[in-house]
């Protein structure tokens, strides 16, 4: 701290000048100047009043693997970790007190020297008078109360200054960012959750078992399952990457078209992930035989029943049958890996569920295949001959999501169940995890809080999603219509410049269900239908008639929701239409613990 007190001014505004050309490859702007001298007055004055000759102050700290994210100010205070964003502004809103809360947490949950020790946001407008408060968890002041802020921060003893700078940092990844670093052959940040739920055994595992079929000239249909968020696809992608070594030995297919046009424009390659029904199309019913010979697909559980592939494509047989039709055909031995999740169904034809790969291989040359799976669907295989191999560490039980994604999953559970007084119950601990969940009858707020919410953050991601069966929101400005969706480029939607047009960033265009699942945004604006409305004490349902015969449309529109209220990664905002028929579903969601202001509640 001596260091930083006998700089002069000008000396650490040009250190801090070059630090950001070195991260950004720009100047600073005239605006983020102004701002580090607003900074540097009001803690100068208040480390002058104070004690800090142990202490450590490290300025826009760049947290790895982020994308270029970085707090204003990070204090080691003793054994305390001050997270400081400064703000000009007299106005405290809660888009403010969200960023600073959010730096912290991510520090406290993924920076190795960090986890366990108290992590303290301090929100500092240096146009605010008066004494400190609280907005939640985050300390609010101006410059007149940060020293005694920061006295009250203090911790004891000391924390090892280059120990705490170079310790790893490991954030959990969205899947589009670890499928980039897994083929561009960068490694990815060594996540405790995933080591943990021992993702890279599993695929550890899954190449094994194909190396064997391979030296063996054996067939094998291998099952991988797993929670909710427990990491099935980065096995899947791993498993592709690890078989490559530079040619086009193996594959990860998707029937999910929008997370394969996203993938592919992420990867700039269309080689390793591939639409599974124009694969199975493709070769299932010629004498074409793929390159490929370890074929991963993704959802096996979703697979399109015969019905279904008759209608949409005029092939007689399921996907399942198909491409164990297409194994068979492969020179000398296949290894199928089939991912397999649960819930959030959302298209027709994909009910049957995993019976279909028992009755395909029933019908198929059930001898020419070896079977292995997790003890949890034995029982679909368990009259097969040969039996199927049961293999425990076949199944993922770790959601690799942060604790707050787990909750919020429980919580949008109970919202769709109807039990709303069980879901306030929970609510609260997404809150104190920093994971807000807001709602509202304004858009135009709703579009206000999340731009300020990632002001200055280099590569945020927060865009309008929106069910394909609301029928009210085009008279709103929000256009889910067929017609508006199916146009959408839906790669730029999510991997372009914030300020590109066709970026999820612009919030001119919904996507649907059919279009975000398996894919996920920091926050998504999720504009509530007339499709879903409350009445009384019950939600009542008004999905969307569909040519293909269904057994339980409202459980589709039921897992619609599902999917579109678990896509944020920062926090939920959902917008309520001002229309007098959904008055009693915005009561209803506030009753569920929804917040319903973006000002702080002092």
């Amino acid at each position: 701290m001596a260091a930083f007190m006998q700089l002069r001014h000008e000396d650490w505004d040009a250190e801090l000048r070059g630090h950001c050309v070195a991260l950004t490859g720009e100047a600073p702007s005239t605006s983020q100047t102004d701002a580090w001298r607003g900074e540097h007055r009001a803690l100068s004055n208040a480390f002058a009043e104070m004690d800090v000759d142990e202490w450590n102050v490290v300025f826009e700290f760049e947290l790895p693997f982020e994308g270029g994210r970085r707090p204003d100010v990070v204090l080691l205070a003793g054994e305390t970790i001050v997270v400081l964003e400064f703000k000009s502004t007299p106005l405290i809103d809660a888009s403010q007190v969200d960023q600073v809360a959010a730096y912290a947490r991510d520090l406290r949950e993924y920076h190795e020297a960090s986890h366990w020790r108290a992590v303290i946001p301090v929100l500092v407008s240096t146009a605010l008078a008066g004494p400190a408060r609280t907005a939640r968890d985050v300390i609010v002041c101006g410059p007149e109360a940060l020293a005694t802020t920061l006295e009250e921060c203090r911790g004891r003893g000391v924390i090892d200054f280059d120990e705490w700078l170079h310790a790893p940092y490991a954030p959990l990844p969205s899947l589009v960012s670890a499928a980039r670093r897994i083929f561009q052959h960068e490694p990815l940040p060594h996540v405790r959750r995933a080591v943990a739920a021992h993702i890279p055994e599993t695929v550890a595992l899954v190449d094994r078992l194909t190396t064997e079929a391979k030296r063996c000239e054996l067939r094998r249909l291998i099952f991988v399952t797993g929670v909710p968020g427990a990491g099935k696809t980065l096995v899947g992608l791993r498993a592709v990457y690890e078989r490559t070594e530079g040619k086009a030995g193996s594959t990860f297919l998707s029937g999910n078209g929008p997370l394969v046009k996203v993938l592919q424009d992420a990867l700039h390659s269309t080689v390793f992930v591939r639409d599974l029904h124009r694969f199975v199309s493709s070769y299932g019913q010629t004498d074409r035989i793929p390159q490929q010979q370890l074929i991963v697909f993704d959802e096996a559980q979703r697979a399109w029943d015969s019905g279904y592939m008759f209608q949409q494509r005029g092939i007689p047989h399921s996907e399942p049958e198909l491409l164990l039709t297409i194994g068979e055909r492969l020179p000398g031995w296949a290894s199928l890996v089939g991912l397999v999740g649960t819930g959030q169904s959302i298209y027709s034809g994909e009910e049957g569920g995993m019976p279909l790969w028992r009755d395909a291989l029933s019908r198929a040359h059930a001898d020419e295949w070896e079977v292995f799976c997790p003890p949890s669907i034995e029982k679909y295989f368990a009259d097969l001959e040969p039996e199927p191999r049961s293999v425990p560490e076949l199944e993922l039980r770790v959601p690799l999501r942060s604790r707050q994604a787990e909750k919020l999953a429980d919580w949008v559970d109970l919202v769709i169940a109807g039990r709303l007084g069980d879901a306030e119950a929970i609510v609260e601990t997404l809150h104190e995890a920093d994971f807000p969940v807001y709602i509202t009858r304004e858009l135009g707020a709703a579009k206000d809080y999340v731009r300020d919410r990632y002001d200055r953050e280099p590569d945020p991601r927060y865009g309008l999603v929106a069910t394909s069966h609301a029928r009210n929101l085009e008279r709103h400005g929000v256009n889910n219509s067929w017609f508006a969706t199916s146009r959408i480029n839906i790669a730029k939607w999510f991997n372009a410049s914030p300020d590109d047009p066709k970026s999820c960033c612009a919030l001119t265009q919904p996507i649907t269900e059919f279009q975000c699942q398996g894919l996920e945004v920091d926050l998504p604006i999720i504009c509530w239908g007339d499709d879903f409305v409350w009445r009384g004490d019950a939600w009542v349902l008004k999905p969307r008639k569909r040519r293909y015969t269904i057994e339980d449309p409202d459980e589709l529109l039921r897992n619609a929701y599902r999917v579109l209220l678990t896509r944020g990664r920062d926090g939920v905002v959902i917008w309520v239409p001002p229309d007098a028929e959904l008055d009693e579903t915005a009561e209803a969601i506030a009753l569920a613990g929804a917040v319903s202001s973006f000002m702080p509640d002092w």
